[in-house]
């Protein structure tokens, strides 16, 4: 199947950030706890964690509340997104440990070697230069950190939901990492996801 034009819909008004927030809050949850107990099977006890493309907070929320050890931060930019994570972070008495920022991820507003865990989902197919993106999370990732990234996987899903049509497959995938800096990792895949692991 042919990628189609991008089709996700803008996240930059606050009533349409809302309703975003209400469709996608199982999922990004389900993300959360997914990646805490990678985190913790791979004996990570605490440290900076950067979710490069927050959206609404709710993947970084549960991995706060998972790792009490740890300072979680989200970029995003969309501000309205960002008011929520923040406002939801406050509600969950997270605050002190969580920080939100508008910032793009092809352009990271932190130093080299900055956190010691990086989370970045549904991210590589909507970014203008998804190369420059990977360049950045190698870069602000520490040499022995962790790395988790997922995106939507075109796949005959595709016929029936729009958006599937607009992601990369697998190999697309695969074919940006290799042109960008990005560390080894390792691809998986379903029916609707993939992810890459290092």
């Amino acid at each position: 199947m042919k990628q189609s034009e991008l089709v996700h819909e803008q996240v930059f008004a606050g009533d349409f950030a809302e309703e975003y927030a209400r469709k996608h809050q199982k999922i990004a949850e389900k993300f959360g706890h997914e990646m805490a107990r990678k985190l913790a099977q791979r004996g990570f006890g605490g440290g900076r964690i950067l979710d490069a493309g927050c959206g609404f907070g709710a993947t970084a929320i549960v991995l706060a509340q998972a790792l009490p050890q740890s300072e979680v931060v989200g970029i995003d930019l969309s501000e309205p997104l960002l008011a929520l994570a923040a406002q939801t972070a406050q509600a969950v008495g997270l605050a002190e440990r969580m920080a939100f920022k508008k910032a793009d991820v092809q352009k990271i507003p932190y130093d080299d070697d900055s956190f010691d865990a990086l989370i970045n989902l549904q991210m590589l197919h909507i970014v203008e230069d998804p190369v420059a993106m990977l360049d950045e999370v190698e870069r602000v990732l520490a040499p022995d950190g962790f790395l988790f990234m997922a995106d939507i996987r075109r796949s005959w899903v595709g016929w029936f939901d729009k958006v599937f049509k607009s992601a990369l497959t697998v190999e697309e995938a695969g074919a940006l990492v290799r042109r960008s800096k990005l560390r080894e990792g390792v691809f998986s895949s379903d029916l609707l996801w993939w992810r890459y692991e290092a």
